[in-house]
């Protein structure tokens, strides 16, 4: 996989872990894999203004990849307490539709 991974880098390409902190994802993946985003899982994002564990988490997360130079992006941003919790944390991106709805045409 990391081999994978450095030779389409070479073509422009960006690599994004998708839905971190749920299944099967890890921080060893971080440290291995030139990746250039995280997006953080939708199931911890959208529990980030109640959930004090989850909020934990979360900040683990952003904070590792901070200091591995990797941008996070976050899910399922639903509400404005959720945003207020994401800009606080410095997240680098989000989504969801609290900000907008997808674009489903084909």
């Amino acid at each position: 996989m990391e081999r994978f991974i450095n030779e389409i880098k070479r073509y422009g390409a960006k690599i994004a872990i998708d839905d971190f902190g749920s299944g099967y994802s890890n921080f060893s993946y971080l440290t291995k894999m030139s990746v250039d985003y995280i997006k953080i899982d939708g199931a911890l994002i959208s529990s980030i203004d109640k959930d004090k564990n989850a909020l934990l988490v979360v900040e683990t997360i952003v904070e590792f990849a901070r200091k591995l130079g990797i941008k996070t992006i976050a899910e399922f941003v639903h509400s404005s307490p959720v945003l207020d919790k994401v800009k606080e944390l410095k997240i680098d991106y989000s989504q969801g539709f609290f900000i907008d709805e997808p674009n489903l045409r084909v």
